[in-house]
């Protein structure tokens, strides 16, 4: 088959291009990054995607993640496209880009396809996220990663400080209480999110005047775009929290783009690449803290995936997929809330034997379930490719 294949930077498309390549694919990558604001409309993007087209004959499109801009050049020339999408949520503000029958539409969360279908949704499916062993078997540790990369427990992430604040700093004192009830509440539920369901069209009305009245930039406050700064500011409070807790006790270190301070106590190892010093941080570290964006609902994060094919123990937030795959205490360690991870965490740093069990146990089934020509083949045969 023939495939064009459209990159917009994510960390899967080399591994994706790897397999469609070794079952036989001839892949033909297009990068190129659209600015957040041009994601529908960008007349030199579509010039050159259409000439990409008119190139060769192509059997079919691919990306990883959504052009909606590629769906609809697609549409218009009856050529299928495939996209599967690794971020959660997903904007959802012009759904007829959710509707062309050419598309077929992949997520790793299946409370986002359920939400999306009852928008309207055409071709909208679950699909999980998948791993490349055969990359990170190639992967050597040396001296020096041991001297870099080792600690008792380590995250890589980003903190999502969000704008939350913002967004409340004109609002009433009852509205900015009410909402910091929610994400208070949200913090000690693992599993299920509540925040969309607890805000009122009334509450949105009022903060979006407020708002304007003020002369702030943000407009057109949604339930949906509140929600998700809320769950950001949870995510973000969770990971803190974890991280300057568990410090006290044991050796952490963090990677990422951001040094708060209240982690200073801990070891800033600035940013990994995603390829060559991200699965060494994983497998020399003795726990791999990973706590889900809240605003993924029930899917499995690529980070916890990455973690366990790398050989690393993964300390997780409950998620409901997740449990569907893998059984704690066997596989994985779930909390299901900051105190029982703290606690879990303290049980499998004093207890060896179990925890390489548990990593060599999650490297397996993350192996075995979630592997790439299994996942492709499944979204070619739903598109009727295959």
């Amino acid at each position: 088959m023939n495939i064009l294949l459209y990159d917009i930077g994510s960390y899967i498309q080399k591994d994706l291009i790897y397999f469609l390549k070794k079952s036989g694919c001839h892949c033909r990558n297009v990068i190129y990054k659209q600015p957040e604001n041009n994601l529908y409309q960008d007349d030199f993007f579509e010039k050159k995607f259409r000439e990409q087209l008119e190139r060769s004959s192509f059997d079919f499109v691919m990306s990883t993640n959504f052009s909606p801009i590629v769906a609809r050049l697609c549409c218009q020339i009856n050529m299928k496209y495939v996209a599967w999408i690794y971020d959660s949520p997903i904007n959802t503000d012009h759904m007829e880009y959710y509707q062309f029958p050419t598309s077929y539409i992949f997520l790793f969360d299946r409370h986002e396809v359920e939400r999306i279908r009852a928008l309207g949704g055409v071709n909208i499916y679950h699909m999980p996220l998948a791993v490349n062993p055969e990359r990170i078997r190639k992967i050597t540790i040396s001296e020096d990663d041991l001297a870099a990369y080792s600690a008792d427990i380590s995250f890589v992430g980003n903190f999502y400080g969000g704008i939350l604040p913002q967004l409340l700093a004109p609002q009433s004192e009852y509205d900015t209480g009410f909402i910091d009830a929610i994400a208070a509440s949200q913090l000690q539920v693992y599993g299920y999110n509540f925040i969309e369901d607890m805000l009122s069209d009334d509450l949105i009305v009022r903060m979006n005047k407020c708002l304007e009245d003020q002369g702030y930039t943000v407009t057109g406050l949604t339930k949906r775009s509140l929600s998700h700064n809320i769950a950001t500011s949870v995510t973000h409070t969770e990971r803190l929290v974890l991280l300057s807790m568990l410090g006290r006790s044991h050796y952490v270190r963090y990677y990422s783009s951001e040094k708060p301070e209240v982690l200073s106590h801990l070891i800033y190892g600035g940013m990994v690449s995603y390829f060559t010093q991200m699965p060494k941080v994983f497998h020399l570290s003795r726990l791999n803290l990973c706590p889900t964006l809240k605003a993924i609902r029930s899917g499995i994060p690529l980070r916890a995936l990455d973690i366990m094919v790398s050989g690393g123990a993964l300390l997780c937030n409950y998620q409901p997929e997740l449990s569907e795959y893998f059984t704690d205490g066997l596989d994985v360690i779930m909390y299901e809330s900051i105190p029982d991870a703290l606690s879990k965490a303290e049980y499998y740093l004093t207890h060896e034997d179990k925890r390489l069990r548990l990593a060599q146990n999650g490297c397996q089934k993350v192996i075995s379930h979630f592997s790439y020509p299994e996942k492709i083949s499944a979204m070619l045969k739903t598109a009727g490719i295959l």
